[in-house]
Protein backbone atom coordinates (compact mmCIF):
# COMPACT_ATOMS: atom_id res chain seq x y z
CA UNK A 1 0.00 0.00 0.00
CA UNK A 2 1.32 3.21 -1.00
CA UNK A 3 1.52 5.37 1.83
CA UNK A 4 -0.41 8.97 2.44
CA UNK A 5 2.17 11.75 1.88
CA UNK A 6 2.92 13.02 5.01
CA UNK A 7 1.41 16.63 5.80
CA UNK A 8 5.03 18.10 7.38
CA UNK A 9 6.53 16.78 3.43
CA UNK A 10 3.87 18.87 1.84
CA UNK A 11 4.00 21.60 4.24
CA UNK A 12 7.91 21.62 3.74
CA UNK A 13 7.38 21.53 -0.28
CA UNK A 14 5.04 24.75 -0.11
CA UNK A 15 8.03 26.10 2.02
CA UNK A 16 10.90 25.48 -0.57
CA UNK A 17 8.68 26.76 -2.86
CA UNK A 18 8.04 30.58 -1.79
CA UNK A 19 11.93 30.21 -1.34
CA UNK A 20 12.45 29.80 -4.74
CA UNK A 21 10.26 32.15 -5.77
CA UNK A 22 11.51 34.48 -3.40
CA UNK A 23 14.94 34.14 -4.56
CA UNK A 24 13.84 34.18 -8.56
CA UNK A 25 12.11 38.09 -7.58
CA UNK A 26 15.56 39.08 -5.90
CA UNK A 27 17.49 37.99 -8.85
CA UNK A 28 15.08 39.63 -11.45
CA UNK A 29 14.95 42.78 -8.59
CA UNK A 30 18.74 42.82 -8.18
CA UNK A 31 19.18 42.63 -12.24
CA UNK A 32 16.47 45.88 -12.67
CA UNK A 33 18.33 47.91 -9.71
CA UNK A 34 22.01 47.48 -11.46
CA UNK A 35 20.44 48.23 -14.86
CA UNK A 36 18.78 51.82 -13.06
CA UNK A 37 22.17 51.94 -11.43
CA UNK A 38 24.07 51.83 -14.89
CA UNK A 39 26.62 54.32 -14.28
CA UNK A 40 26.92 54.97 -18.77
CA UNK A 41 25.56 58.24 -19.27
CA UNK A 42 22.05 57.96 -20.76
CA UNK A 43 21.03 61.01 -23.36
CA UNK A 44 17.50 61.27 -22.00
CA UNK A 45 16.62 61.11 -18.46
CA UNK A 46 14.36 58.74 -16.80
CA UNK A 47 10.54 59.02 -17.59
CA UNK A 48 7.28 58.67 -15.03
CA UNK A 49 7.43 55.20 -16.03
CA UNK A 50 10.89 54.44 -14.85
CA UNK A 51 10.93 56.50 -11.77
CA UNK A 52 7.80 54.05 -10.56
CA UNK A 53 9.39 51.34 -12.06
CA UNK A 54 11.66 51.68 -9.64
CA UNK A 55 10.28 52.54 -6.66
CA UNK A 56 8.07 49.37 -7.01
CA UNK A 57 11.37 47.26 -7.66
CA UNK A 58 12.65 48.79 -4.14
CA UNK A 59 8.97 48.07 -2.23
CA UNK A 60 8.90 44.72 -3.79
CA UNK A 61 12.73 44.26 -2.90
CA UNK A 62 11.91 44.80 0.60
CA UNK A 63 8.86 42.74 1.09
CA UNK A 64 11.21 39.38 -0.19
CA UNK A 65 13.69 40.31 2.21
CA UNK A 66 11.06 40.61 5.19
CA UNK A 67 9.67 37.03 3.57
CA UNK A 68 12.59 35.57 4.07
CA UNK A 69 13.38 36.73 7.54
CA UNK A 70 10.71 35.20 8.47
CA UNK A 71 11.22 32.43 6.88
CA UNK A 72 14.60 31.84 9.01
CA UNK A 73 13.11 32.59 12.14
CA UNK A 74 10.84 30.14 11.38
CA UNK A 75 13.74 27.54 10.02
CA UNK A 76 15.61 28.38 13.66
CA UNK A 77 13.40 26.43 15.50
CA UNK A 78 12.98 23.46 13.35
CA UNK A 79 16.21 21.91 15.06
CA UNK A 80 14.30 22.34 18.68
CA UNK A 81 11.17 21.02 17.68
CA UNK A 82 13.10 17.96 15.77
CA UNK A 83 14.67 17.54 18.97
CA UNK A 84 12.06 16.86 21.10
CA UNK A 85 10.23 14.73 18.98
CA UNK A 86 13.45 12.47 18.67
CA UNK A 87 13.20 12.87 22.97
CA UNK A 88 9.46 12.13 22.53
CA UNK A 89 9.66 8.85 21.14
CA UNK A 90 12.52 7.61 22.48
CA UNK A 91 10.99 7.93 25.93
CA UNK A 92 8.24 5.99 24.40
CA UNK A 93 10.66 3.29 23.76
CA UNK A 94 12.11 3.43 27.18
CA UNK A 95 8.57 2.96 28.62
CA UNK A 96 7.68 0.09 26.56
CA UNK A 97 11.27 -1.68 27.50
CA UNK A 98 10.92 -1.27 30.93
CA UNK A 99 7.38 -3.02 30.31
CA UNK A 100 8.77 -5.78 28.28
CA UNK A 101 11.30 -6.36 31.22
CA UNK A 102 8.74 -6.09 33.83
CA UNK A 103 6.49 -8.49 31.60
CA UNK A 104 9.17 -10.98 31.42
CA UNK A 105 10.43 -10.82 35.08
CA UNK A 106 6.50 -11.59 35.82
CA UNK A 107 6.62 -14.83 33.39
CA UNK A 108 10.10 -15.93 34.49
CA UNK A 109 8.57 -16.08 38.13
CA UNK A 110 4.84 -17.64 37.16
CA UNK A 111 7.20 -20.34 35.07
CA UNK A 112 8.93 -20.81 38.64
CA UNK A 113 6.14 -20.91 40.91
CA UNK A 114 4.77 -23.41 38.20
CA UNK A 115 7.43 -25.43 38.64
CA UNK A 116 7.31 -25.33 42.06
CA UNK A 117 3.63 -26.48 42.06
CA UNK A 118 3.92 -29.27 39.76
CA UNK A 119 6.73 -30.81 41.61
CA UNK A 120 4.74 -30.67 44.73
CA UNK A 121 1.59 -32.25 42.92
CA UNK A 122 3.92 -35.29 41.62
CA UNK A 123 4.95 -35.12 45.94
CA UNK A 124 1.19 -35.48 46.61
CA UNK A 125 0.61 -38.25 43.73
CA UNK A 126 3.80 -40.54 45.44
CA UNK A 127 2.54 -40.23 48.23
CA UNK A 128 -1.01 -41.16 47.35
CA UNK A 129 -0.13 -44.01 45.91
CA UNK A 130 2.42 -45.32 49.07
CA UNK A 131 -1.10 -44.71 50.86
CA UNK A 132 -3.31 -46.91 48.37
CA UNK A 133 -0.36 -49.58 48.10
CA UNK A 134 -0.75 -50.02 52.41
CA UNK A 135 -4.02 -49.90 52.77
CA UNK A 136 -4.33 -52.28 49.78
CA UNK A 137 -2.03 -55.06 51.79
CA UNK A 138 -3.59 -54.24 54.78
CA UNK A 139 -6.48 -55.62 53.42
CA UNK A 140 -8.36 -52.04 52.42
CA UNK A 141 -8.07 -49.29 49.63
CA UNK A 142 -8.06 -51.46 46.74
CA UNK A 143 -10.46 -49.31 45.19
CA UNK A 144 -8.06 -46.33 45.80
CA UNK A 145 -5.20 -48.07 44.18
CA UNK A 146 -6.60 -49.16 41.28
CA UNK A 147 -7.72 -45.46 40.75
CA UNK A 148 -3.96 -44.34 41.50
CA UNK A 149 -2.47 -46.45 39.30
CA UNK A 150 -5.01 -46.82 36.37
CA UNK A 151 -5.26 -43.26 36.40
CA UNK A 152 -3.37 -41.28 32.97
CA UNK A 153 -2.26 -37.93 34.65
CA UNK A 154 -2.74 -35.87 37.76
CA UNK A 155 -6.16 -34.75 36.20
CA UNK A 156 -7.19 -38.28 35.94
CA UNK A 157 -6.13 -38.78 39.03
CA UNK A 158 -8.24 -36.22 40.73
CA UNK A 159 -11.15 -37.17 38.80
CA UNK A 160 -11.00 -41.04 39.66
CA UNK A 161 -10.15 -40.37 43.58
CA UNK A 162 -13.16 -37.83 43.74
CA UNK A 163 -15.98 -40.76 42.71
CA UNK A 164 -14.49 -42.71 45.98
CA UNK A 165 -17.00 -42.32 49.15
CA UNK A 166 -16.29 -43.02 52.75
CA UNK A 167 -12.59 -42.09 52.45
CA UNK A 168 -11.43 -41.79 55.93
CA UNK A 169 -8.68 -40.72 58.19
CA UNK A 170 -5.04 -40.43 56.63
CA UNK A 171 -6.78 -41.91 53.29
CA UNK A 172 -9.02 -38.82 53.27
CA UNK A 173 -6.25 -36.30 54.44
CA UNK A 174 -4.16 -37.80 51.70
CA UNK A 175 -6.47 -37.37 48.46
CA UNK A 176 -7.16 -33.63 49.47
CA UNK A 177 -3.74 -32.46 49.81
CA UNK A 178 -3.33 -34.42 46.19
CA UNK A 179 -6.19 -32.88 44.72
CA UNK A 180 -5.80 -29.08 46.66
CA UNK A 181 -1.71 -29.29 44.73
CA UNK A 182 -3.28 -30.68 41.50
CA UNK A 183 -5.63 -27.80 41.17
CA UNK A 184 -2.57 -25.07 42.09
CA UNK A 185 -0.16 -26.58 39.62
CA UNK A 186 -2.93 -26.64 36.91
CA UNK A 187 -3.65 -22.80 37.79
CA UNK A 188 -0.38 -21.95 37.59
CA UNK A 189 1.00 -23.43 34.94
CA UNK A 190 -2.31 -21.68 33.04
CA UNK A 191 -0.79 -18.49 34.46
CA UNK A 192 2.53 -18.85 33.48
CA UNK A 193 1.57 -19.74 29.68
CA UNK A 194 -0.52 -15.86 29.97
CA UNK A 195 2.29 -14.03 31.82
CA UNK A 196 4.72 -15.66 28.67
CA UNK A 197 2.49 -14.38 26.10
CA UNK A 198 2.53 -11.02 27.55
CA UNK A 199 6.15 -11.20 27.83
CA UNK A 200 5.98 -11.77 24.35
CA UNK A 201 3.48 -9.11 23.44
CA UNK A 202 5.09 -6.52 25.24
CA UNK A 203 8.45 -7.54 23.96
CA UNK A 204 7.08 -6.92 20.20
CA UNK A 205 6.29 -4.01 21.23
CA UNK A 206 9.00 -2.37 22.44
CA UNK A 207 10.87 -3.48 19.06
CA UNK A 208 7.92 -1.30 17.06
CA UNK A 209 8.68 1.33 19.45
CA UNK A 210 12.77 1.39 18.76
CA UNK A 211 11.79 1.27 15.28
CA UNK A 212 9.82 4.44 15.86
CA UNK A 213 12.77 5.75 17.58
CA UNK A 214 14.91 5.12 15.13
CA UNK A 215 12.41 6.62 12.21
CA UNK A 216 12.32 9.92 14.53
CA UNK A 217 15.25 9.93 14.78
CA UNK A 218 16.37 9.82 10.71
CA UNK A 219 13.51 12.13 10.53
CA UNK A 220 14.92 14.39 12.66
CA UNK A 221 18.20 14.22 11.00
CA UNK A 222 16.75 15.03 7.25
CA UNK A 223 14.65 18.00 8.27
CA UNK A 224 17.47 19.56 10.38
CA UNK A 225 19.79 19.03 6.71
CA UNK A 226 16.67 20.51 4.51
CA UNK A 227 16.71 23.52 7.04
CA UNK A 228 20.25 24.37 6.73
CA UNK A 229 20.22 24.37 2.76
CA UNK A 230 17.26 26.58 2.88
CA UNK A 231 18.77 28.44 5.27
CA UNK A 232 22.11 29.35 3.48
CA UNK A 233 20.28 29.78 0.91
CA UNK A 234 18.12 32.94 2.14
CA UNK A 235 21.25 34.13 3.87
CA UNK A 236 22.98 34.34 -0.04
CA UNK A 237 19.60 35.87 -1.22
CA UNK A 238 19.68 38.48 1.88
CA UNK A 239 23.32 39.25 1.37
CA UNK A 240 22.74 40.09 -2.03
CA UNK A 241 19.44 42.16 -1.38
CA UNK A 242 21.15 44.06 1.83
CA UNK A 243 24.32 44.07 -0.20
CA UNK A 244 26.87 42.84 2.24
CA UNK A 245 28.28 39.18 2.21
CA UNK A 246 26.77 35.95 2.90
CA UNK A 247 29.43 36.01 6.14
CA UNK A 248 28.29 39.10 7.76
CA UNK A 249 24.69 38.14 6.94
CA UNK A 250 25.00 34.58 8.30
CA UNK A 251 26.88 35.95 11.49
CA UNK A 252 23.82 38.46 11.97
CA UNK A 253 21.21 35.80 11.15
CA UNK A 254 23.01 33.53 14.34
CA UNK A 255 22.73 36.09 16.26
CA UNK A 256 19.11 37.32 16.06
CA UNK A 257 18.62 33.23 17.01
CA UNK A 258 20.77 33.27 19.52
CA UNK A 259 18.78 36.67 21.15
CA UNK A 260 15.82 34.93 20.82
CA UNK A 261 17.13 31.83 22.37
CA UNK A 262 18.55 33.65 25.32
CA UNK A 263 14.74 35.81 25.72
CA UNK A 264 13.17 32.60 25.54
CA UNK A 265 15.11 30.87 27.88
CA UNK A 266 14.96 33.62 30.41
CA UNK A 267 11.26 34.46 30.28
CA UNK A 268 11.18 30.55 31.19
CA UNK A 269 13.28 30.46 34.36
CA UNK A 270 11.66 33.70 35.63
CA UNK A 271 8.44 31.89 34.97
CA UNK A 272 10.11 28.42 37.31
CA UNK A 273 11.84 30.10 39.75
CA UNK A 274 8.36 32.33 40.92
CA UNK A 275 7.02 31.72 43.68
CA UNK A 276 4.55 29.21 43.01
CA UNK A 277 0.96 30.35 43.14
CA UNK A 278 -0.25 28.58 45.94
CA UNK A 279 2.88 29.27 47.82
CA UNK A 280 0.83 32.03 49.76
CA UNK A 281 -1.66 29.83 51.17
CA UNK A 282 0.21 27.70 53.67
CA UNK A 283 0.26 30.63 55.84
CA UNK A 284 -3.82 30.69 56.50
CA UNK A 285 -3.78 27.36 57.23
CA UNK A 286 -2.12 27.88 59.98
CA UNK A 287 -4.88 30.05 61.58
CA UNK A 288 -6.99 28.28 64.02
CA UNK A 289 -11.42 27.96 63.05
CA UNK A 290 -13.36 30.79 64.04
CA UNK A 291 -14.33 31.37 67.04
CA UNK A 292 -11.21 29.64 68.61
CA UNK A 293 -9.31 32.12 70.57
CA UNK A 294 -12.19 33.91 72.24
CA UNK A 295 -13.50 29.97 73.54
CA UNK A 296 -10.23 30.06 75.94
CA UNK A 297 -10.88 33.23 78.23
CA UNK A 298 -14.34 31.77 78.84
CA UNK A 299 -13.27 29.12 80.83
CA UNK A 300 -10.31 30.99 82.73
CA UNK A 301 -12.55 33.46 83.41
CA UNK A 302 -9.52 36.26 83.91
CA UNK A 303 -10.11 39.49 86.24
CA UNK A 304 -11.85 42.25 85.06
CA UNK A 305 -10.15 43.98 82.02
CA UNK A 306 -7.42 41.30 81.04
CA UNK A 307 -9.59 39.03 79.45
CA UNK A 308 -10.24 38.65 75.71
CA UNK A 309 -14.40 37.66 76.71
CA UNK A 310 -15.32 41.02 75.08
CA UNK A 311 -18.13 39.49 73.32
CA UNK A 312 -20.06 38.37 76.55
CA UNK A 313 -19.06 41.20 79.37
CA UNK A 314 -17.47 44.33 77.26
CA UNK A 315 -14.95 46.25 78.60
CA UNK A 316 -16.80 48.49 80.36
CA UNK A 317 -18.99 45.43 81.93
CA UNK A 318 -15.66 44.12 83.08
CA UNK A 319 -14.77 46.74 85.22
CA UNK A 320 -18.22 47.62 87.24
CA UNK A 321 -19.08 44.48 87.92
CA UNK A 322 -15.71 43.21 89.16
CA UNK A 323 -16.89 44.33 92.93
CA UNK A 324 -20.48 43.78 93.00
CA UNK A 325 -20.56 40.02 92.06
CA UNK A 326 -18.72 37.87 94.44
CA UNK A 327 -16.86 35.18 93.02
CA UNK A 328 -17.77 32.40 95.19
CA UNK A 329 -21.43 32.64 93.67
CA UNK A 330 -20.22 32.31 90.08
CA UNK A 331 -21.70 28.91 88.86
CA UNK A 332 -18.99 27.02 87.02
CA UNK A 333 -21.65 25.44 84.97
CA UNK A 334 -21.12 28.62 82.69
CA UNK A 335 -18.02 27.14 81.29
CA UNK A 336 -18.68 24.56 78.66
CA UNK A 337 -15.89 22.17 77.86
CA UNK A 338 -16.49 22.22 74.05
CA UNK A 339 -13.38 24.57 73.79
CA UNK A 340 -10.95 21.66 74.19
CA UNK A 341 -10.17 20.72 70.67
CA UNK A 342 -8.71 24.81 69.96
CA UNK A 343 -4.95 22.69 70.41
CA UNK A 344 -5.12 21.44 67.07
CA UNK A 345 -3.66 23.89 65.00
CA UNK A 346 -0.73 23.89 66.68
CA UNK A 347 1.00 21.94 64.34
CA UNK A 348 -0.60 22.08 60.68
CA UNK A 349 0.82 19.67 58.24
CA UNK A 350 2.36 21.10 55.08
CA UNK A 351 0.11 19.37 52.88
CA UNK A 352 -0.07 20.33 48.93
CA UNK A 353 -3.14 20.80 47.36
CA UNK A 354 -5.29 17.84 46.58
CA UNK A 355 -6.41 18.61 43.32
CA UNK A 356 -2.93 18.13 42.12
CA UNK A 357 -1.70 14.89 42.20
CA UNK A 358 1.52 15.43 41.48
CA UNK A 359 2.15 19.19 42.89
CA UNK A 360 4.08 20.41 44.90
CA UNK A 361 5.40 18.75 48.18
CA UNK A 362 3.86 15.11 47.00
CA UNK A 363 6.41 12.63 45.96
CA UNK A 364 8.96 10.90 48.43
CA UNK A 365 12.49 11.91 49.12
CA UNK A 366 14.73 9.43 50.85
CA UNK A 367 18.28 11.26 49.59
CA UNK A 368 20.36 13.68 51.69
CA UNK A 369 22.18 16.42 50.17
CA UNK A 370 25.70 14.43 50.42
CA UNK A 371 23.98 11.36 48.56
CA UNK A 372 22.92 14.08 45.98
CA UNK A 373 26.13 15.61 45.66
CA UNK A 374 27.75 11.96 45.27
CA UNK A 375 25.01 11.16 42.52
CA UNK A 376 26.36 14.49 41.05
CA UNK A 377 29.63 12.96 40.86
CA UNK A 378 29.13 9.90 39.73
CA UNK A 379 27.04 11.12 36.40
CA UNK A 380 30.11 13.37 35.94
CA UNK A 381 32.25 10.75 35.73
CA UNK A 382 30.26 9.53 32.83
CA UNK A 383 30.60 12.39 30.43
CA UNK A 384 31.28 11.19 26.95
CA UNK A 385 30.06 8.47 26.78
CA UNK A 386 27.25 7.66 24.22
CA UNK A 387 23.54 7.86 24.12
CA UNK A 388 22.48 4.36 23.83
CA UNK A 389 18.36 3.93 23.25
CA UNK A 390 17.62 2.17 27.02
CA UNK A 391 21.03 2.70 28.15
CA UNK A 392 21.19 2.05 31.56
CA UNK A 393 25.07 1.58 31.25
CA UNK A 394 27.81 0.52 31.51
CA UNK A 395 28.36 1.67 27.78
CA UNK A 396 26.06 4.47 27.47
CA UNK A 397 22.49 5.90 28.69
CA UNK A 398 19.62 7.56 27.81
CA UNK A 399 18.06 10.31 29.76
CA UNK A 400 16.73 8.64 32.82
CA UNK A 401 18.97 5.46 32.23
CA UNK A 402 21.95 7.99 33.92
CA UNK A 403 19.82 9.60 36.44
CA UNK A 404 18.55 6.54 37.51
CA UNK A 405 22.16 4.50 38.04
CA UNK A 406 23.59 8.01 39.60
CA UNK A 407 21.42 8.18 42.32
CA UNK A 408 21.76 3.93 42.66
CA UNK A 409 25.27 4.31 42.95
CA UNK A 410 24.57 6.99 45.88
CA UNK A 411 22.38 4.50 47.48
CA UNK A 412 18.75 5.58 46.41
CA UNK A 413 16.49 3.68 44.01
CA UNK A 414 14.13 5.78 42.19
CA UNK A 415 12.17 4.60 39.18
CA UNK A 416 13.23 3.75 35.17
CA UNK A 417 11.59 5.88 32.82
CA UNK A 418 11.48 10.26 33.42
CA UNK A 419 8.19 10.18 33.82
CA UNK A 420 8.14 7.63 36.46
CA UNK A 421 10.99 9.01 38.32
CA UNK A 422 8.87 12.65 38.28
CA UNK A 423 5.79 11.04 39.87
CA UNK A 424 7.96 9.35 42.34
CA UNK A 425 10.35 11.74 43.64
CA UNK A 426 9.24 15.05 45.99
CA UNK A 427 8.22 17.67 43.63
CA UNK A 428 9.93 21.05 45.34
CA UNK A 429 10.55 24.42 44.03
CA UNK A 430 13.32 25.38 41.59
CA UNK A 431 14.56 27.57 43.78
CA UNK A 432 15.52 25.22 46.64
CA UNK A 433 17.05 22.86 44.13
CA UNK A 434 20.21 21.62 45.42
CA UNK A 435 23.04 19.34 43.70
CA UNK A 436 21.43 15.92 42.62
CA UNK A 437 17.99 17.01 42.33
CA UNK A 438 16.22 16.43 38.66
CA UNK A 439 14.72 18.28 36.19
CA UNK A 440 11.96 17.23 33.79
CA UNK A 441 11.23 18.33 30.19
CA UNK A 442 7.17 17.70 28.66
CA UNK A 443 5.45 18.33 26.11
CA UNK A 444 2.43 19.45 28.02
CA UNK A 445 4.29 21.15 30.66
CA UNK A 446 2.10 20.56 33.41
CA UNK A 447 0.99 16.64 32.10
CA UNK A 448 3.34 14.51 34.05
CA UNK A 449 2.34 11.49 31.13
CA UNK A 450 3.92 13.77 28.54
CA UNK A 451 7.28 14.25 30.31
CA UNK A 452 9.70 13.33 27.28
CA UNK A 453 13.52 14.34 29.34
CA UNK A 454 15.11 14.06 33.13
CA UNK A 455 18.42 15.53 33.48
CA UNK A 456 20.63 16.55 36.55
CA UNK A 457 20.93 19.31 38.77
CA UNK A 458 24.87 20.04 39.14
CA UNK A 459 24.91 23.66 40.52
CA UNK A 460 25.92 26.62 39.13
CA UNK A 461 22.84 27.10 36.64
CA UNK A 462 24.34 23.76 34.78
CA UNK A 463 22.98 19.99 34.20
CA UNK A 464 24.33 16.72 33.28
CA UNK A 465 22.18 15.06 31.05
CA UNK A 466 22.31 12.27 27.92
CA UNK A 467 20.38 14.14 25.46
CA UNK A 468 19.57 12.63 22.69
CA UNK A 469 21.15 10.09 19.68
CA UNK A 470 24.48 11.63 18.63
CA UNK A 471 25.17 13.80 21.34
CA UNK A 472 27.18 12.29 24.14
CA UNK A 473 26.74 12.59 28.12
CA UNK A 474 27.48 16.14 28.65
CA UNK A 475 27.45 19.33 31.24
CA UNK A 476 25.53 21.75 30.12
CA UNK A 477 23.42 24.96 30.79
CA UNK A 478 20.24 24.40 32.00
CA UNK A 479 17.24 24.71 29.19
CA UNK A 480 14.04 26.56 30.78
CA UNK A 481 11.69 25.85 28.23
CA UNK A 482 9.05 23.36 28.09
CA UNK A 483 10.31 22.33 32.00
CA UNK A 484 7.51 20.96 34.15
CA UNK A 485 6.45 23.15 36.56
CA UNK A 486 8.60 21.51 39.74
CA UNK A 487 11.80 19.92 39.73
CA UNK A 488 12.18 16.47 41.90
CA UNK A 489 14.52 15.18 44.50
CA UNK A 490 14.67 11.84 44.91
Amino acid sequence: MTPAPRPHRTARRSRLALTSAVLATLLVLVDQSGALADPSPSPTPPSAADVQSAQAAVQAAKGSVAQMEVRLAELSVVGDQADVAVQVAGEKYTQALSDAQNAQTAADQAAQRSTQAAADAETARRDLVALARQMARSGGGADLLEAVLSADGFQDVAQRTSTLAHLTGKADETVQRFRAATLVADTLRDHAAAAATEASAAKDTAQQALDAAQKASDDAQAQIAAASTERDQLINALAVAQQTSATVERARQDALDAARQQRENAAAQAARMAPPAGSTSTTSTTTPPAGGTTAPPATTTPPAGTGSGGTSGGTSGGTSGGTTAPPATTPPVTTPPVTAPVTNPVTPPPAPPTSDRYGLGTGVSRGSAGQGQAAVSWAEGQVGLPYIWGGVGPDGFDCSGLTMKAWSAAGVGINRTAADQYKQVLKISYSSMRPGDLIFWSSGTTDADSIYHVAMFIGGGQMVEAAKPGVPVRITSIRWSGTMPFAGRP
